[in-house]
């Protein structure tokens, strides 16, 4: 029996929330690579990963070429040896050396922040904190070795990473209202997430959930969250683009 053309836009849409979870999760993907390749090979729904990775490296002043010296080691440590670019830029109180390695299959950007600020007796410091965002194209496995080795990374240095995981994906045209719904349940149920709140207009879908799956969550308008789904609509490409994200979408929709 053939699909209609909406069946299997929401077919593959469903598929895609399918894998993601495995990697959410930190299932063991060995059995699903067969459903990522084809997945990824599909032209219907391009996916977008993004690892996102904070940490608090501690009250100290560090020299430039220090800095320069642990980014490059950190880029390293991510299997990055050249091609890469280190810029420096600085503002009211604070100074950003960034290093950027744009690539094939994704782009990694390592940042050390320093922040002017007080400690608790008053005192002037420098605040440095490492942050780290890895894009990656069409590879959700991938996306997951990445998490597993910025936390062991940050938790190396001594610091308590905090991570963001972030995914997007579209499908051409538009998606309705019901099938939003369908999707959402479905991915609340697997996850055993309770819709915390909903926001709705005609460009945009907004929910917010908890699940105990997931240590890491925010605290928003008084309620815990740590899944955040979102369906945008653009009509000037005529695609819908998914956007799925533990413990909140970071990026601009």
């Amino acid at each position: 029996m053939k699909l209609k053309h909406g069946g299997k836009l929401i077919l593959l849409s469903l598929i895609w929330l399918a894998v993601i979870l495995q990697v959410l999760i930190n299932r063991d993907l060995h059995h699903e690579e067969p459903i990522v390749e084809a997945f990824s090979s599909s032209e219907m729904i391009p996916v977008e990963g993004m690892i996102s990775c904070y940490g608090e490296f501690g009250e100290m002043k560090l020299a430039k070429v220090t800095k320069e010296t642990m980014l490059v080691n950190l880029a390293k440590k991510l299997g990055i040896t050249d091609g890469y670019e280190i810029t420096d830029s600085s503002g009211n109180g604070y100074q950003e050396m960034t290093l950027t390695k744009n690539g094939k299959y994704g782009t990694t950007t390592l940042q050390i922040v320093s922040i002017e600020t007080e400690n608790v007796l008053g005192e002037q410091v420098t605040r440095q904190n490492i942050l780290c965002d890895i894009k990656v194209y069409n590879d959700l496995s991938y996306t997951s070795e990445c998490k597993d080795t910025l936390e062991t990374i940050y938790t190396e240095l001594g610091m308590k990473p905090s991570v963001n995981i972030y995914y997007k994906g579209r499908t051409e045209g538009m998606i309705s209202k019901n099938r939003q719904d369908e999707i959402t349940k479905t991915l609340l149920s697997i996850l055993h997430a309770e819709e915390v709140e909903r926001i709705e207009n005609d460009n945009y879908t907004t929910i917010y959930a908890y699940t105990p799956r997931f240590e890491e969550h925010i605290t928003q308008n008084g309620k815990d969250i740590n899944v955040n789904l979102a369906y945008t609509y653009h009509e000037s490409e005529n695609m819908t683009y998914i956007h799925l994200a533990v413990p909140y979408i970071a990026q601009s929709y």
